[in-house]
């Protein structure tokens, strides 16, 4: 009797290349290996150069056999100084290599011997157009925000404030 074999799941998780993204991401894929899920974490390689350098990342996803890190440009010259002060600049570059991206996501580049396909897309919400390509390629996707409850809520409520007009705040305040 032949038993059925299921599927094996591979998760891909795409965050944007900025701190808070990615440790919250990197958070979300170690509870995932957790799971015994197999983990592709695909990181821009001037973040990545980054990661490695300041932080223990290696070591700490070293004990899960089923994570791996990916790199991808991130579509700005390497001399580029990538500060907040250029976020634009880091989105419009970012953006610009999604094609480079679905090469990635068709070419046999994620796949080995002991590593299924991907079958699901986790990506940071700020650069959710990523979504469009695993659409494309029938893979399920999440659109994952990192940011916290409490700017999720002021975004939902400052609308509400300004109409009270309890925001712009009234009166002269001291320095």
């Amino acid at each position: 009797m032949e038993t059925e074999q299921k599927p094996v799941a591979h998760v891909l998780i795409f965050p944007f290349p900025a701190q808070g993204h990615v440790n919250s991401m990197l958070k979300l894929a170690e509870l995932l290996c957790f799971s015994g899920l197999h983990v592709t974490f695909l990181n821009t390689e001037h973040y990545h150069q980054r990661l490695l350098r300041f932080t223990d990342a290696q070591t700490r996803f070293a004990c899960f056999s089923k994570f791996r890190f990916k790199t991808i440009t991130d579509g700005l010259p390497d001399d580029h100084p990538r500060s907040v002060s250029y976020i634009k600049d880091l989105i419009t570059g970012i953006v610009s290599v999604q094609p480079v991206f679905r090469d990635l996501m068709i070419s046999n580049h994620l796949i080995s011997d002991n590593r299924p396909p991907v079958t699901c897309t986790i990506i940071d919400g700020l650069i959710a157009s990523f979504m469009d390509v695993s659409k494309e390629l029938g893979i399920p996707s999440i659109s994952f925000r990192t940011t916290s409850a409490c700017y999720l809520w002021a975004c939902f409520c400052y609308q509400n404030l300004i109409q009270a007009g309890e925001f712009p705040f009234a009166g002269k305040f001291d320095d």
